[in-house]
């Protein structure tokens, strides 16, 4: 999240670059944020300089992008965006320009995707710069297209996403014309890849307006093509839907996600984020909420080893979250998940996952061998401990003498 810092340094950028001969505005988001009061995520810089007369300029600039006319300007710690005004030619690939060619501000404004994403600010005349009319949509809480809908999409079709993002997160609705034509080319969303698909459905849902961003995805039809395996059964988007809503407040993407895909199977799951190019670790958090989804019913009661058990697989916090919206659909209430609560506060948080007390290499030095009996007795002491049947080395050593006499 940007700061005052990370805006002076913006300005310094810009005052740099102004002396430098160049015109030099703020552009885009942080334009649309400071218009509508908001704190500003990120600031960006516009100016007429080339990239290469930027780097010429600033001691330490990454020239990551400059085939598109963006360099990065590292200054105090900060990275401040600089991009060269600039007009795009065809977007063969769907995301990017196959070429720019730098021209004026204006023209650099009208390839924008959204008018109120298409203002710049002069902070050296204190005037915002507005050729698209996105101060007009501003006022009057419209996400609109800069020109043509079906040709601002046909650029990059993750835009029709974002039109819903912005719509949800600033309470603006979609303009007629870019709802219809989202609509119409919904089903082009599949050919943007997966790990663009995630990333902007993860920033929706990291919204306490998460759940309306799922029923607008849904109403302009790009709901079925994103999560098409939601909708498989009857009543299970509705299901989702509701639970994210009931979970989104804490603005915590995974378990968002959790919520949203918990009623799919592992392998439904492992298969999606596959598709969305996510981690292990997602599909594990992901996987995990699907398999324990109803334990809400008995976890309560379970022997205290598996109650430690669901408590050390990771977020056990996540899992009464969707319990209690579990239980309260279910039940109009949400008494076995206090009662499973109460019961995990009770439990110190050095014996929910304690190291063993017998390792394998105990086993092994008083006298088994490597094979299936050293680990069946190895989990069997550990369970025991877990179930608190004793506390000390000792103890444990002579359980486990117990065992492999028996298993002798």
């Amino acid at each position: 999240m940007a700061d005052k810092n990370e805006r002076s340094t913006a300005l310094w950028v810009i005052e740099r670059l102004r002396q430098g001969g160049h015109l030099a505005l703020l552009a885009g988001g942080c334009v649309r944020d400071m218009l509508l009061g908001r704190q500003c995520s990120d600031y960006d810089v516009a100016t007429s300089a080339a990239p290469d007369e930027v780097a010429a300029l600033f001691g330490r600039v990454l020239m990551i992008g400059a085939k598109f006319g963006v360099a990065m300007v590292l200054h105090d710690n900060r990275q401040i965006e600089v991009a060269t005004f600039r007009s795009d030619t065809s977007y063969s690939d769907g995301r990017r320009p196959d070429s720019v060619s730098f021209t004026t501000a204006r023209e650099d404004a009208e390839r924008r995707d959204f008018t109120i994403n298409g203002m710049f600010y002069d902070p050296i005349a204190e005037e915002v710069i507005d050729y698209v009319g996105g101060r007009e949509d501003i006022k009057q809480k419209v996400i609109r297209t800069i020109g043509s809908p079906d040709l601002r999409f046909s650029e990059d079709y993750l835009r029709m996403m974002r039109a819903v993002r912005f719509a949800v997160r600033l309470d603006f609705e979609i303009d007629d014309a870019t709802a219809l034509a989202i609509e119409k080319h919904a089903e082009r969303i599949t050919t943007i890849s997966g790990e663009r698909i995630c990333d902007e459905l993860s920033k929706m849902l990291s919204q306490d307006s998460a759940a309306a961003a799922l029923e607008t995805l849904h109403r302009v039809g790009l709901a079925r093509r994103v999560i098409g395996e939601l909708f498989e059964e009857p009543g299970r988007w509705e299901r989702a839907v509701q639970r994210v809503g009931a979970v989104s407040a804490g603005r915590e993407t995974t378990l968002s996600l959790s919520a949203l895909l918990c009623e799919l199977s592992p392998r439904a799951i492992s298969k999606i984020v596959r598709r969305w190019g996510s981690s292990n670790e997602l599909k594990n958090a992901l996987c995990r909420a699907s398999r324990n989804l109803g334990r809400w019913q008995d976890a309560g009661e379970a022997p205290l080893c598996d109650f430690k058990r669901l408590m050390s697989g990771g977020r056990f916090d996540h899992l009464l979250e969707l319990w209690r919206f579990e239980e309260r659909l279910a039940n109009s209430s949400d008494e076995l998940c206090r009662r499973i609560a109460a019961r995990a506060e009770s439990i110190p948080s050095d014996r929910v996952s304690p190291k063993p007390l017998v390792t394998g290499d105990d086993l092994i030095a008083m006298g088994l061998r490597e094979g299936p009996a050293l680990g069946r007795i190895a989990s069997a002491i550990y369970e025991a401990q877990l179930n608190e049947e004793f506390d000390t080395p000792d103890q444990a050593r002579r359980a486990a003498e117990k065992l492999i006499a028996e298993d002798q």
